[in-house]
């Protein structure tokens, strides 16, 4: 059976000698694998329409197994992604978070919507990190893990000090009261050591299941901007509204190294990706 639909290609795969295997996460059937036959051959028109992140208007025939692309009518290209390396980097990173977070064939047009305007404003934004992290928190806010920033996530009441911890377990900013109470069940021992196990590079930074991040008053301020921004942002139209705020060294780096880790936590496993996302980051070219 023939059908139509609206989708960003989000990854692809060789299949054979001259064909490939895209993933289109569209909008009307959700997450669909798709053939495209003869797509590696010399000047093959499919090949040249199904790179990955071009958005458009695809044709295909429902298969057994698997669908097959007939025609594309591109709507973006996303072009500018390709010819930057950070942005492309960025971009994968995204398509790699969706593909974990959202079944096959399972519809969310939202999330959808979302997802073709971070590209949008990946592209064009002179600074792609705001984009990115916005990007991070509306698709796990969508998917059902919206972290919070505002409160303390246990008891309720507003944290106030010096720094703040975020709870990767309780997904949000915890009290110094219920902190105590969280790190002594966890095993943990003297404050100090927690916050080095946490925030230290040596020591768990690199592992999904790190209990407690602390981040300073800016960075918590910055979270709960974005946070707010992708969740204004996920209301299904036409034209979303790119992130308004930046942030710049530490609070960049605080901010980062968190999402990042509360991804990780979330899906339980760092993504392929993330290594290539530090080194970008890591290597100065980020951090204005």
């Amino acid at each position: 059976m023939l059908y139509q639909a609206e989708g960003i290609i989000l990854s692809q795969t060789d299949l054979g000698e001259y064909d490939k295997t895209v993933t289109i996460f569209t909008r009307e059937e959700g997450m669909v694998k798709a053939v495209v036959k003869g797509a590696r051959r010399a000047k093959a028109k499919l090949g040249a329409l199904t790179q990955p992140f071009t958005h458009g208007l695809f044709q295909l025939w429902r298969g057994r197994s698997m669908d097959r692309v007939i025609q594309v009518a591109v709507k973006a290209s996303h072009g500018g992604l390709m010819e930057d390396y950070a942005r492309m980097v960025y971009a994968g990173y995204l398509a790699e978070l969706l593909l974990e977070l959202i079944p096959q064939r399972e519809k969310n047009e939202t999330q959808f919507l979302f997802f073709r305007s971070v590209l949008d404003c990946l592209e064009r934004k002179e600074d792609p990190w705001p984009v990115v992290r916005w990007a991070e928190l509306g698709i796990l806010s969508e998917a059902g893990f919206g972290p919070s920033f505002s409160h303390c996530v246990i008891c309720g009441k507003m944290p106030d000090g010096p720094s703040f911890t975020f709870s990767m377990k309780h997904g949000g900013i915890v009290c110094e009261n219920c902190h105590s109470r969280a790190w002594s069940q966890a095993g943990g021992g003297h404050e100090e050591a927690a916050v080095l196990k946490v925030n230290g590079d040596s020591a768990g930074y690199k592992s999904p299941d790190s209990e407690f991040f602390i981040i300073s008053p800016g960075s918590r301020k910055t979270l709960e901007i974005l946070l707010d921004e992708a969740r204004n942002s996920i209301i299904p139209g036409d034209a979303l509204p790119c992130p308004r705020i930046t942030a710049k060294g530490k609070v960049r780096s605080e901010v980062g190294r968190l999402v990042k880790r509360y991804v990780s936590f979330v899906l339980e496993k760092r993504l392929k990706s993330m290594d290539l996302v530090e080194s970008i980051e890591d290597d100065g070219a980020m951090n204005h």
